[in-house]
């Protein structure tokens, strides 16, 4: 999961993710503690080419610049349990 915190006013602070889709990459923003699940959701939502296929068949992947060292995200877990932060890279919805 691409991400970065953007400070909205004072105190609001949002997650900003870039999800890839396929060859479709979109920047969405998400409270940090948004469960992945709903993330997932709402992805779904708002995002086209993530409609297709069954729901249980995606999540969020953070991957790494290793391949073999990305995990996927749990969907019962908040997006801020994995501490994202700006300049981590990739994700596949």
């Amino acid at each position: 999961v691409w991400s970065g915190w953007k400070y909205r006013a004072a105190i609001m602070v949002a997650l900003s993710l870039k999800i890839g889709v396929g060859n479709v990459v979109k920047t969405m923003q998400f409270e940090p503690s948004t469960m992945v699940y709903d993330a997932c959701r709402i992805i779904r939502e708002r995002v086209p080419e993530a409609q297709l296929g069954q729901p249980n068949d995606y999540g969020l992947f953070l991957s790494d610049e290793d391949p073999k060292k990305g995990i996927w995200l749990e969907a019962g877990k908040a997006l801020d349990y994995y501490m994202l932060r700006n300049g981590v890279s990739g994700s596949r919805y």
